[in-house]
């Protein structure tokens, strides 16, 4: 009787238990049931709601102190419903054309979007601010480069870091809807992605202060560039390349003859006298610069006459008076007795001949240089020795010669970026390091004969008003004619304070003729410029 009794208690508390567990496990599969639906739920509802996008957002370029040069304004955008309070509203605030678009739109029945000058606080309307990542008015707008209709870089640093800078996010108005598709009445728009979320960002090492000042300063030239780099570390705080385009409308300027899309600055040209420096510091470098000669205007070179600018030439030149006047028969012979070898590796040392990446994925030309062997005939060597024949470089490139002779003979390649923003985390960015290229001697050796060019020489035009100054003048011929008259390249390169060089500056010129001042004058306006600005500063 008690075995039976106790297998009664036993089945029944066996059957509790078992319905205990049954109802518990039950309990958990439809709470993850009403989870999955819930889930499933809003997926849905933003798959079948209406959306409007207001905004890409895309990482922003800085400045090397963290001005913006993309993203730099805001504006606000508005979702406009087509209810009759929205309607009364909007057209309190827009008129003409902009009110005439969003009440023609507004007839399909769909909200619709309207950039407006201030929020509207209403039902049926819903606004947010928006970054404007792309303006006319953007500085540096060729090294900054420009998007496509994706978003995606197309030139410039937005190309070379597009991957950085892009983001597949976007700022949006999200109205419900209804299972016939109906916008759902009051129930009203879900704002997605704050302005604030975007991608990483890129700190340039433009000065944005010192950008205006070459900007306004290259107004004159049709067709060249503008580079200005620390004299330090080569590190570029302005690039300008002319004529400018609007970073917003490119389509305008695809077919147009100027090529305004073209990075001149980048690009490879004739080079000319502005090379001097070059040979100068070869020169000294093999103890040849106390080497004088006399100049009658011209000289034989095998079966041919290699004349000076100056047909009735310049009488005994020093290394110094040769730089000044620019002596062309000066530089043949000098440039004969240093030897093709010796001049070569200078060249190639100072970087010419090959690009010089100003970032990663993104560099100026190589341009051209004749092969060594080739400087074994004394008509080549010629031609090179004043910067000529096969010598092409780019404005770019060319802050390398006089970034070194202003830094006491150290090479730093130029660089257009300080470093890279992304997940809070900052990584500089690093080149290619400091090499010696001549000794400290020769580099202010150099400076000194460069003085004299602005002084008393070819340069007086790029002499500043505020500050002492060194550079070269040049005029590069092209072996192209319009209207019967060579196209000629002007160049100034120089640096200054003259006696600690701060800044170097590289003014180029596609055909002189085009340009109402001189490369040398362009220069002058910058260097009093920027001493303008840094006293400002203090």
């Amino acid at each position: 009787m008690k075995s039976l009794c106790f297998e009664r208690v036993f089945a029944k508390r066996t059957v509790i238990c078992f319905l205990t567990v049954t109802v518990f496990f039950f309990t958990c599969i439809l709470r993850v049931a009403v989870a999955a639906t819930s889930d499933y739920s809003l997926v849905q509802l933003k798959q079948c709601g209406y959306r409007l996008k207001a905004a890409d957002l895309r990482g922003t370029i800085y400045d090397r102190n963290m001005v913006p040069l993309t993203n730099a304004e805001t504006k606000i955008i508005a979702a406009v419903s087509p209810t009759p309070r929205a309607v009364t509203a909007i057209s309190g605030v827009l008129s003409g054309e902009a009110l005439d678009s969003v009440l023609e739109r507004l007839k399909a029945g769909k909200p619709v979007l309207c950039e407006v000058p201030e929020k509207i606080y209403c039902d049926g309307i819903y606004c947010t601010e928006v970054y404007i990542h792309n303006s006319s008015e953007t500085p540096a707008v060729h090294l900054v480069g420009y998007t496509d209709s994706d978003s995606h870089g197309v030139t410039g640093l937005e190309k070379a870091y597009d991957e950085l800078l892009y983001s597949d996010s976007e700022a949006a108005f999200v109205f419900s809807k209804s299972g016939n598709g109906d916008i759902l009445e009051g129930a009203g728009a879900e704002i997605e992605n704050d302005t604030s979320v975007t991608a990483g960002g890129v700190v340039s090492t433009i000065d944005i202060n010192i950008q205006q000042i070459a900007e306004n300063a290259a107004l004159s030239i049709k067709k060249g560039a503008v580079v200005i780099a620390d004299s330090e570390n080569s590190k570029i705080r302005a690039m300008v390349s002319m004529p400018y385009y609007d970073c917003t409308n490119v389509a305008e300027y695809l077919s147009s003859e100027d090529s305004p899309l073209l990075n001149r600055a980048l690009a490879a040209y004739n080079v000319g006298s502005v090379f001097k420096p070059c040979i100068a510091a070869a020169g000294i470098e093999s103890g040849k610069g106390n080497f004088s000669y006399t100049c009658t205007g011209g000289c034989e070179i095998v079966d041919r006459t290699f004349k000076c600018h100056k047909r009735d030439g310049h009488g005994l030149m020093s290394l110094e008076s040769g730089l000044a006047n620019s002596c062309n028969t000066y530089f043949y012979n000098f440039a004969f007795l240093i030897g093709g070898e010796k001049l070569y590796n200078t060249a190639s040392a100072l970087g010419f001949g090959r690009a010089t990446d100003i970032c990663d994925g993104l560099s100026a030309s190589a341009g051209s240089m004749p092969k060594r062997e080739s400087l074994s005939n004394i008509a080549y060597l010629a031609n090179f020795s004043i910067g000529q024949g096969e010598l092409l470089t780019s404005p770019v490139s060319m802050l390398n010669l006089y970034c070194a002779v202003a830094s006491d003979g150290a090479y730093n390649e130029p660089s257009a970026v300080e470093g890279t923003v992304k997940d809070g985390t900052y990584t500089p960015y690093k080149n290619g390091g400091r090499t010696r290229v001549m000794k400290k001697e020769t580099a202010e050796q150099i400076r000194k004969y460069l003085l004299s060019v602005i002084e008393e020489g070819t340069g007086t035009s790029a002499k500043p008003m505020t500050v002492s100054a060194a550079g070269k003048t040049a005029t590069a011929q092209t072996g192209k004619f319009q209207n019967g008259t060579e196209i000629c390249e002007g160049w100034f390169c120089g640096f200054f304070p003259a006696e600690s060089p701060k800044y170097t500056v590289v003014v180029f010129s596609e055909n002189i003729s085009e340009q109402s001042e001189t490369c040398g004058e362009v220069f002058a306006k910058i260097a009093d410029g920027i001493t303008e600005l840094e006293k400002t500063g203090e």
